[in-house]
Formats: structure tokens, sequence, C-alpha cells
């Protein structure tokens, strides 16, 4: 169980500023690491704990999977505005934000294990752990949080962590969070560990702080009211504006030849100029402004048989007969707009930028319940909730991160008994920052949908997504059980 308070004083950083731990312990040094895992328990962790590091590594151009054990829904279990659920939507959103910003090409996996009882799951966790490393070995190092942080969920990760290091013949590393609030520099808990610092350059602090800031719903309070009170407030946060991270080389417990520390004047590419991965970057509003201005029907939407009959194959698709509120991501010109609305009370239909959108009101002009809107998604995300949400030729223009954000607003958005329904052209265009078929790729991994329909052509593919457990259209008539 928990043995501190998040609201008690704990150590001033101060305190840590004065023992000058740079002073006594080694750099930790990235040679040998080609694969980095990095092991959240809640939502935040990662960006608490190594931040620096994952910014750093992303900086490489590395590959990172960043898996979240938990969706930290008992982070405020005396509030009365938020409920467990509502926070678990909050957390989810904030982490994959946080991570896009640190680290866009990163894999993240939300388990969605129960928080606060995650040593009741530990076969799953470090089922997902294994998996992550793969066949890798020592290149894959793995970092989790500390078994000693008195945290009971801090703790299970770090068994699962060890068990799938153990497994895979994975290096081992494990961060303090709560260790910095409870303990001294001089307390018992630190000796006979090895401990290790990584060094971060100011680029990596900014990034790591703004990760951090991300987390509204941790660094701030969630409302005036008493049990909303901010999780992570700023003298805690202190503790993690440091100019280094400390690491814990748990790598002997696993039975792993350990890589000896240099000294902390020899890790290499500590300069700001050492080079950066070349991401996948959205598509932006010039680009379609460019688009736009050879034709008003740039893409045949009108007069291709092939676009009608991919019309006709998404409507026919639809789960439902009728839905009350849908979302139409990358409406264009309306010519789809024009069949959805059809089978929808009410439609907000949202594109990029403005001149594709003259053409779709005039399109529509007069059919009631349809609204377009101009934004910039997923930044620019609408309120409300959506019982279907059309992503057709759109997913594509998104970078990897971008794509994640918008597929986890999706999910959020979604209202119970949903749909959510996409559909993409598969052949490489030179111009996309990712194919259909990765778009698809993507859907698979969004916790809690259920795929229920899925329809490939060599031309396009066509998936909705359901949450689950999802009842068949067959189902839903009665005419099976």
């Amino acid at each position: 169980m928990v043995t501190f308070s998040h609201s008690d004083n704990g150590t001033p950083e101060k305190v840590w500023e004065a023992a000058r731990w740079p002073d006594r312990f080694s750099s930790l040094r990235l040679d040998a690491l080609k694969r980095l895992v990095v092991v959240s328990a809640h939502p935040d962790d990662e960006s608490l704990g190594v931040g620096g590091l994952i910014a750093h590594v992303a900086g490489l151009g590395l590959p990172i999977v960043v898996i979240v054990l938990s969706n930290g829904e008992a982070s405020h279990p005396q509030s009365t505005t938020h409920d467990p659920a509502r926070l678990a939507q909050i957390r989810r959103l904030e982490v994959t934000d946080a991570l896009a910003h640190l680290a866009p090409n990163a894999e993240i996996h939300l388990l969605e294990l129960p928080d606060g009882k995650l040593a009741e799951h530990l076969d799953l966790a470090a089922g997902a752990i294994a998996e992550a490393i793969g066949d890798t070995g020592d290149s894959t190092w793995v970092v989790a949080p500390w078994r000693a942080d008195r945290h009971p969920d801090h703790a299970a990760a770090s068994a699962a962590a060890e068990r799938a290091a153990r497994e895979r013949r994975a290096r081992l590393f494990e961060y303090p969070i709560w260790a910095w609030h409870w303990s001294t520099p001089e307390d018992v808990v630190w000796s006979g560990e090895s401990v290790r610092l990584f060094d971060l350059i100011p680029a990596e602090r900014k990034a790591k702080a703004r990760a951090l800031a991300l987390h509204h719903s941790q660094v701030g309070p969630l409302s005036d009211s008493p049990g909303d009170e901010a999780i992570v407030p700023a003298n805690f946060r202190a503790h993690f504006a440091r100019d280094y991270e400390t690491l814990l080389d748990m790598t002997l417990r696993v039975a792993v030849r350990p890589v000896s520390p240099a000294p902390r004047d020899r890790r290499p590419g500590t300069s700001d100029t050492r080079g950066q991965a070349d991401p996948n970057h959205t598509l932006t509003a010039g680009y379609f402004d460019a688009v736009y201005a050879s034709g008003p029907d740039p893409w045949g939407f009108e007069s291709r048989w092939y676009e009608k009959r991919k019309r006709s194959a998404l409507i026919a698709a639809l789960p439902r007969p009728r839905f009350s509120a849908a979302l139409e991501l990358g409406c264009s010109t309306g010519v789809l707009t024009a069949e959805l609305a059809d089978r929808c009370d009410t439609l907000l239909c949202i594109d990029l930028v403005e001149q594709p959108l003259i053409l779709a009101r005039e399109r529509l002009a007069g059919r009631p319940g349809i609204t377009f809107e101009r934004r910039t998604v997923p930044g620019e995300w609408p309120n409300g909730s959506f019982d279907l949400i059309v992503l057709s030729e759109v997913g594509y223009y998104c970078s990897v991160a971008d794509l994640r954000r918008m597929l986890e607003r999706c999910r959020a958005s979604l209202a119970p008994g949903g749909a959510l329904v996409a559909c993409h052209w598969r052949h490489p265009v030179a111009d996309y920052p990712i194919t259909g078929d990765a778009v698809h790729a993507q859907l698979t991994h969004v916790v809690g949908l259920q795929r229920t329909v899925h329809h490939l052509e060599r031309d396009f593919v066509l998936e909705v997504y359901e949450p689950r457990p999802a009842q068949s259209v067959a189902q839903r008539e009665g005419l099976i059980p």
C-alpha cells in the first residue's frame, strides 16, 4: 500500500540540489542501445521519470515503444466532479498528446488495466512488455517505475518489466518518482543500488517540461471543489526539472551482462547540434489550397465511377439505418456529405481549408441539421459526442503521431453504441506521409473498439469499428441470439 501522501510537503528540491548527486554518480551511456521500451504504471509516469530520455532517443531515430499499464482513473478518488470513467478518458488523451510531443514516431500501447490493482494483472502486463522487446536481446532497454518507490502499482510495473526482461534477456532500468517526495539523499533506500544519471541538454529539458504540462489533470486542479486538487503540484514538479534524470541499473537482476557506465564528461551527443530524426509531417492547409486551385473537383468525386461505387460501399456498410449525431472529418466539397445526410439527424462536417467548404455549403444549402466548420484536427477537436464518425480518405494526410491523436479523439468522442467508419485508398502517394494501409493498421491498436466490418479491395480498404462488445447487424435485428 502507499505509505505517503502527495499532499504532504515532502523533501524540498533544494535538499536534493545540496546533495550534489552529479558529483557522486556516473553517467549512463547509450552506446549499446538500439530499442527503448518504456513502461508506465499510470499516464504521466513516463513524462516525469524519463521524459528527457525519451526525447533524446527519439532524436537519435531509434524505435521507442511506450506501454501505459493503466488509465490512471483512480488519481482523484474524492472528486465529486469527475468519475473514474471521465478521468480515464482525459488521461488517455493527455498521455497521447505528451508522447506525441516527446517522440512523434513512438508506438503507444494503452493496456487499460485497473488503476490500483496492477499486481492482479502481472501476466498481461509482462506479456505486453515481452512482446514489445521481441527477440532483440540486450540491445533493447526496458525502463520501468522503481520497485522501491512505495507505490503498489509502481512495484507491480517493476515486477512485470523484470519478468519480461529476464525472459527476453533485455537490459532493465528503473526510474524513481515518489521517492523524491518521501526519501532524502542519505536514505538507506538508495544504498546498494546502481544509480546512474542521464544528462539532459536544454532542448530535452524543455521537451520534458512541455510534455508534463500536457498532463493537465495532474499538474493542475480539476476544479475548485475539494478532492480535485493537483496531484503533481509545483513543489513536486521541481524534482523533475533537473538537468539530469536518475535511473537504477537493475540489469544484474535479470542476468544480463551490464555495460560499464562512462564518466560524466564522455556521454556522446551532448551538444545542441546533434542530428534529429526526420519524422513525417502532417500536410498543411497550404498543400490543400494548391490542390483546390487546380479546379473544384480535383479528385474526381463527382465524375469518377470509382468514387461513386466506393461511396455506395461506405453507405451500405453503416451498421444502423439512422444516426442521431454524426461527425465527418475532411468533408471536402460535400459529395459524401450529401449521402450521409440522408441517414443522420445532425451532421457536423469539418475540413482544413475554406475553399471546399464554400462548395459544400452551396451543395447542401437548405438541408436541415448540417453544419460546416473549418478546423485543424486533431488539435481543434469539436466538443460533443457522436454516434457516427466518418474518416474517409483523410488519415494518410497525417503524421503517425497526429493520426494516433486523432484516432484517440475519435474514440473519446464516440457515443456508446456508436460507429467509426474509415475508408482509404491503398496505393502509395508520394506526397502523403503514410499509406491507407498504415492508417488502418493504427486503427487496430485503438483500445476498446472492435472491428465489425472489413472490406478489402486492391484499391481501397473500408472498415467499421464499434465499442466492445459489439453486436452484428443480424443480432440487432433479432435474427440470431
